[in-house]
């Protein structure tokens, strides 16, 4: 794995960001190219699961390994039979779940994780149809869904994920909707109880910040719609991480390695900027771990 850092985000008691760089961290994992990727956690251990394409194949790693004190140390490779393009995990009935699609297929893919005998099984293929930029899984009380949304035509869906008697996992079509084509770099977000995200929109220069609307039959409605500045177009992604008491902030990417660590407002129409930084440029791709104590931020 080529490693361009690792950093330690910790949210201090005035709210304000301490950032470490852990330099001579020992990185556990020996993939060649990592396309896409996300963690979990199970039992009490957080894993990261990273998906290359070459040979496609899982490879599933304790984020951090008490004993041999290495971070990401690989414990399974697992073939995979489709490509994929972007890799998620959720929870359903107490048990952690992928979920995975690729634009050039018809279907979102749901597995299976066993983290005792750390297995991946594929269960289900839900059929979206081709072409979703997005695809995210969110939670409101005790239901599960995800959201798809295609940034070339505007088409959104709202799909939740339920336990047929037949059937380990299913997911079914509970709002459609067209909306603005262009928007990207979505980064969800729950305050309370309410599911949020921010998202830009490259086409029109908009930046908004999205709440869901409490009915599973709803779709969402803009808190914060607003102009985009050139630095917000310029970013190449947007994530949101959590502090102890499970507050949202969320961090930017330039390609030219700047990055900035915000807070968000409480009534969601906007954000502070907590700190900025300098890293290396050009990183592919960005996985971030969210522990209770710490967000892990790994840039490849």
């Amino acid at each position: 794995m080529n490693t361009q850092a690792l950093i330690e985000i910790t949210v201090q008691p005035d709210n304000s960001l301490q950032l470490v760089n852990l330099p001579k961290v020992q990185i556990g994992t020996h993939c060649q190219s990592i396309t896409a990727s996300t963690s979990l956690e199970a039992n009490g251990t957080s894993f990261s699961i990273f998906f290359q394409p070459e040979p496609a194949t899982f490879i599933v790693c304790k984020t951090y390994d008490v004993e041999t004190e290495t971070y990401f140390k690989q414990e399974a490779t697992i073939a995979v039979d489709s490509p994929i393009a972007q890799l998620d995990s959720f929870y359903f009935g107490g048990q952690p779940w992928l979920l995975s699609y690729h634009p050039d297929s018809e279907y979102v893919q749901f597995y299976r994780f066993d983290d005792k005998q750390l297995t991946i099984t594929p269960v289900t293929g839900i059929r979206v149809g081709k072409g979703f930029t997005t695809v995210q899984p969110l939670y409101y009380r005790n239901d599960v869904f995800f959201v798809a949304y295609n940034k070339n035509t505007g088409d959104v869906v709202k799909m939740q994920i339920v336990a047929p008697a037949h059937s380990a996992l299913y997911a079914q079509k509970v709002w459609s909707a067209t909306w603005a084509q262009g928007w990207t770099r979505f980064a969800f977000f729950r305050l309370g109880a309410e599911n949020f995200f921010i998202k830009t929109n490259e086409k029109y220069h908009k930046v908004n910040i999205d709440h869901f609307m409490d009915s599973i039959e709803l779709g969402s409605h803009p808190v914060l719609n607003e102009p985009a500045t050139e630095e917000m177009l310029s970013l190449s992604d947007v994530q949101t991480f959590y502090d102890i008491s499970q507050y949202p902030y969320f961090f930017t990417y330039n390609p030219n390695g700047a990055m900035t660590f915000n807070r968000f407002d409480g009534d969601c129409e906007g954000w502070q900027l907590a700190l900025s930084s300098q890293q290396s440029a050009d990183t592919s791709l960005i996985h971030t771990v969210q522990l209770k104590e710490c967000t892990l931020i790994l840039m490849l």
